[in-house]
């Protein structure tokens, strides 16, 4: 396949993908906002806990196969299905069975807890079987193939959330809602897929199948603890209003990394596969996305740091000001990370699994252990926000990529350096001398900050950007 067409069908399925998940964003946005103002942060911290633990349990049921299927030359989407439908049963129901013993983690263990573990059992089953079409989408770089899903999954899970919480459903508006929008994108998706998808059994291929996926499972379910660590810690430690709060400022500080890291890492992942003969290339592609990335995530967490008062306002409104402090701590912790955007689908192509293995786990022992001890001194539930600040993984992290092209590397930190350097001298005037209590005029300077950061980056940057779109990339970094 000619690089071009690589270039051009990466930017095509990333171009579909952020679509995809901007209607998401946008849609779960504005419904949390609204559900906020219906639920107390004393009933949304449980769903708050119970939402990354299925994360962590997704990990478990997809044993690392949905990322090696991608890589893999065969693609047994068979023996995909046969796992997702029959180790997926299994799991969701020792988790349900087990419901109680996993409640033991959070601080307000109640019956509402168990409940809820056991209501999202359904989901984890669901979401599985849905899992298959939409890597083989990805794999394709298709991904706008499950634009549909998405639409559909959304619009369901809006509409009846809301619904349910106007009712006075509490909670449990999420949890339906959840669960119905799984099997709504499970359904559609597959519909989607029926003359395209080719589930290829291998006879014998589903013990091997699993074994060498293995280490994308343990460095999947490491990296998403880490990216949780917030809420597990807190809910281990704090009633169920502290780990909403902290909820609430979690979500505002990754949705918007999320927002486009999700979709240009759905389409980079299998572009890194197909770039495997040019390794330039792919490192190349790694460096343009990250500074892309990076010149509007960095605006991003400066406004959040500037203006933490009035996003907590108007995410959960006056009940959920608390949220400003534990926002401002945490918003520049994605300035620490900007290689992790997506160092981790470039090293797996390269099948540096054991390395992202000891990435993920010196991040989790360093952030939890920290997170830990720093909760129990004066700073309480703000000392996990402290904590993420140091991850030591990143080192490791640093040193794989680095490998990889050590002139790549080195260029690509010193840019990321610039797009931070800018935009603090941007904001931060703003927050030393704009007094907190002029919310309207901090919030006015900063949208102006930002604007002139991202215009800096396309003044610096716009040429390789615009060079990568039209399928153009030059091995410079090798």
């Amino acid at each position: 396949m000619l690089v071009e067409s690589i270039a051009g069908k990466v930017m095509k399925s990333a171009g579909a993908a952020t679509v995809s998940q901007v209607w998401r964003i946008v849609v779960t946005f504005a419904t949390h906002m609204a559900l906020r103002r219906m639920i107390p942060p004393e009933e949304m911290g449980v769903w708050a806990w119970a939402e990354p633990l299925f994360l962590l349990l997704a990990q478990v049921r997809d044993l690392g196969v949905p990322g090696h299927v991608v890589r893999d030359r065969d693609k047994p989407f068979g023996n995909f299905l046969a796992l997702q439908a029959g180790w997926g049963g299994a799991l969701s129901t020792l988790v349900f069975v087990g419901a109680p013993l996993l409640a033991l983690a959070y601080h307000d263990t109640d019956d509402a807890a168990p409940a809820v573990i056991r209501a999202l059992c359904l989901f984890l089953f669901v979401q599985g079987l849905g899992a298959v079409p939409m890597v083989f989408f990805e794999s394709e770089l298709q991904v706008q193939r499950t634009i549909p899903a998405e639409l559909a999954r959304n619009t369901v899970f809006a509409g009846l959330s809301l619904l349910l919480a106007w009712q006075g459903h509490g909670v449990w508006s999420l949890i339906v809602a959840h669960i119905a929008a799984a099997a709504v994108y499970t359904l559609v998706l597959w519909w989607s897929a029926r003359h395209v998808i080719r589930l290829r059994w291998i006879a014998g291929g589903t013990r091997r199948l699993v074994w060498v996926s293995l280490p994308l499972m343990w460095m999947a379910l490491l990296e998403q603890a880490v990216l949780k660590l917030d809420t597990f810690v807190l809910g281990l430690r704090f009633p169920s209003a502290v780990v909403g709060i902290a909820g609430l400022a979690v979500f505002a500080v990754f949705f918007f990394p999320r927002l486009l890291a999700d979709p240009l890492g759905r389409a980079l992942y299998p572009a890194f596969v197909r770039y495997d003969a040019q390794p330039g290339k792919a490192f190349e592609a790694y460096r343009v996305a990250t500074v892309f990335l990076a010149a509007l995530a960095v605006p991003t967490a400066f406004f959040l740091f500037v203006n933490a008062e009035l996003v907590a306002l108007v995410l959960g409104g006056r009940e959920w000001i608390g949220a400003a402090d534990y926002l401002r701590i945490l918003s520049l912790v994605p300035l620490v990370r900007p290689l992790s955007m997506f160092g981790l689908e470039l090293l797996l192509t390269r099948h540096m699994d054991r390395l992202l293995i000891v990435y993920t786990l010196l991040n989790l022992v360093s952030l939890g252990g920290l997170g830990l001890f720093l909760t129990q001194t004066r700073l309480g539930a703000n000392g996990m926000a402290v904590a993420g600040y140091f991850p030591l993984g990143i080192l490791v992290l640093a040193w794989g990529i680095h490998r990889l092209s050590a002139p790549g590397f080195w260029r690509l930190l010193g840019e990321l350096l610039q797009l931070d350097l800018v935009a603090a001298l941007l904001f931060v005037p703003i927050f030393v001398f704009v007094p907190g209590d002029q919310v309207v005029g901090r919030a006015a300077l900063s949208c102006l900050a930002g604007l002139l950061a991202v215009g800096y980056a396309w003044r610096r940057f716009g040429d390789s950007w615009r060079t990568f779109v039209q399928g153009d990339l030059t091995a410079d970094s090798r």
